[in-house]
Parts: C-alpha cells; sequence; structure tokens
C-alpha cells in the first residue's frame, strides 16, 4: 500500500516554504510523503519553475522516511490544486498564507472557493505558525448537520496523534437552536468516545463574534489546531465572513477545513 500524500502548494514565497516545513512534521506523524505544486500559467514556464522548485525543496531538511517531490502544471488555482489533489490521493493540502491580507492578494475575494474546491482537508498554515503540536484541536460546530462532517476527518488525526479534541458551540438564545447544538455536540462527543480520543464539550460566551471566541479559546487551551466544516447556501460563499475570519485570523493559529458538500471518505 502507498503512503499518504500531503499537497502543498507552493508561489515561492517564505509563507510556502512554511508550509512545506509544516507538512513535512506532519508527514512523519501520519506516515505519509509531500508534495509541491507550483501552476503556471503556460507550458513556456513549466522547466524553469520546476528547476527553480526542486531548488527550493532540495534544501529543505528532510525527515527519515519522508519523500519530499516537485510538480509543475499549467492551469488555474481554482482548479488544478483539486485536480492534483485527487490525481495523488491526497489526504490532506497544507498552504500557506500570510493572513487575510495575504489572502486576498493571493486569491482575491475567492479564498473560500479555492479552500472548497476539494473533498480533501485544506489546512492554511500562516506564515508566523511555529511548530506542529496537534495535542489539542478545536472543533466548533453550530446548529447544522453539515458542521458534523469534521467529526471523521479529526477522529483520523486524533488517533494516530493522540490529540485531545475541544468541541466548542456558540452560546444560543432560541431554544430550538440551542436544543440542536447541544444535540450535535453530544453525538461529536459520542464518536469520540468510541474512539477512545479524549475530549471536552464547550459552550463559549459571546464576546467577540463567533469566529474570534474560537479563536480566543483555542489560544487560552493553547491549541494549535482549529477543524470546521465549510457550509454555506449563499450565492456568493466567498463573502463568507466566519469563515474567512476563522481561516486568517490575526493570532495565526492553523486552521482545517473541509468542504461539507464535497466531504467524502477520508484516508487515516
Amino acid at each position: 500500500m502507498s503512503k499518504r500524500s500531503l499537497l502543498v502548494p507552493h508561489d515561492f514565497t517564505h509563507v510556502a516554504d512554511n508550509a512545506v516545513k509544516y507538512a513535512m512534521n506532519l508527514a512523519t506523524v501520519i506516515d505519509a510523503n509531500v508534495d509541491v505544486l507550483h501552476i503556471v500559467k503556460d507550458k513556456k514556464e513549466i522547466k524553469k519553475s520546476l528547476a527553480k522548485l526542486e531548488g527550493i525543496i532540495g534544501r529543505v531538511e528532510k525527515p527519515a522516511g519522508v519523500e519530499l517531490k516537485a510538480h509543475c502544471i499549467t492551469g488555474h488555482i481554482y482548479t488544478e490544486i483539486a485536480a492534483k489533489a485527487a490525481e495523488l490521493h491526497s489526504r490532506i493540502i497544507v498552504m500557506g498564507t500570510h493572513g487575510a491580507k495575504g489572502m486576498q492578494k493571493l486569491f482575491g475575494s475567492f479564498a473560500i472557493k479555492v479552500i472548497t474546491s476539494t473533498h480533501v482537508p485544506f489546512l492554511v498554515v500562516q506564515d508566523d505558525s511555529k511548530g506542529m503540536d496537534l495535542s489539542k484541536i478545536v472543533v466548533p460546530i453550530d446548529e447544522s448537520q453539515e458542521s458534523l462532517q469534521i467529526e471523521q476527518v479529526v477522529s483520523g488525526i486524533a488517533e494516530m496523534v493522540k490529540s485531545e479534541v475541544h468541541v466548542v458551540s456558540e452560546k444560543k438564545i432560541d431554544s430550538g437552536v440551542k436544543l440542536t447544538t447541544a444535540v450535535h455536540a453530544g453525538l461529536l462527543v459520542k464518536q469520540f468516545k468510541e474512539h477512545n480520543i479524549a475530549h471536552k464539550s464547550t459552550v463559549l460566551d459571546k464576546k467577540k463574534g463567533y469566529a474570534g471566541d474560537i479563536v480566543n479559546y483555542a489560544k487560552k487551551e493553547g491549541a494549535n489546531l482549529i477543524a470546521f466544516a465549510y457550509h454555506s447556501d449563499s450565492l456568493l460563499p466567498q463573502f463568507d465572513t466566519f469563515a474567512q475570519n476563522l481561516i486568517t485570523n490575526k493570532d495565526g493559529v492553523p486552521v482545517m477545513v473541509i468542504n461539507s458538500k464535497e466531504a467524502g471518505n477520508y484516508f487515516f
């Protein structure tokens, strides 16, 4: 059986270099190899860009047992990242960003479109993210059933890394929404318990908005990953401020996102 693949889109920035390092550390934990992808607009650019990419990854310190491979293809980021992930059967896409401004510069207003273009989990690492400690994972949920779809991938990671999972929800006033959210939290806790995963459930007081409260909780608890399922009924999901704010949080906490509409079976 071939090893898992972690895919890292690379745009020749130091933030992308940091994402490669993060992916290499993660690869040692989940027994994976790392594939680094650069996308160009013209085939004439492939040879030169591939050589540059190979030079960059050639200087990366490689842990024993982890292979690092460069790929350079033509196309558009909105389609080719997902296509390459499918071709390589990648388990996670690890992407670096400079935060909100960097995400805006790289993707315009369509960051969510890129991140949710695939069923593969997208793990966004900011330029000041240091190390890779997944001992505590924060999982925010809401009253929607789609928010529960993060469970499988989090369980897979938590079982391998021996993480403690923190299920968090926002304090609700409406009794119906409050009950539904509590039921969802209970369902996740039940799943984690069945997998023998350490866990806790917390209802967050409203202070800075749900995204801000989630990040503050993660910081307080010493968590270094926030994982959630993205879903939106909006015709223009690229303007979903909750998801955008969480992904590009000012504290630089890495965030993993899965597209609940595309979520399928994971390979952990």
